[in-house]
């Protein structure tokens, strides 16, 4: 692999660790916003089932890019 294409390899991995990123911080944001809103009194609705799955699947999505990224790391450095 050249450095052209560890270049290309790594911006994509740098792409895709952006994007689930923000798909854990937005699925974060909604569990939390209702979990915020229990313990300051205001509502009594928890979570929905749907919502703590996309919670927890977003955080294995977002781990395992960085998972790559450290082995990509660990290949070309």
């Amino acid at each position: 692999m050249n450095q052209a294409d560890q270049f290309a390899e790594w911006n994509k991995l740098c792409e895709e660790h952006e994007a689930a990123r923000d798909a854990y911080f937005h699925a974060f944001a909604n569990v939390n916003k209702k979990f915020a809103a229990i313990g300051q009194g205001t509502s009594a609705i928890n979570p929905t089932g749907g919502e703590l799955s996309e919670f927890e699947r977003t955080w294995r999505a977002w781990d395992e890019v960085q998972r790559r990224m450290d082995a990509f790391v660990r290949q070309h450095a």
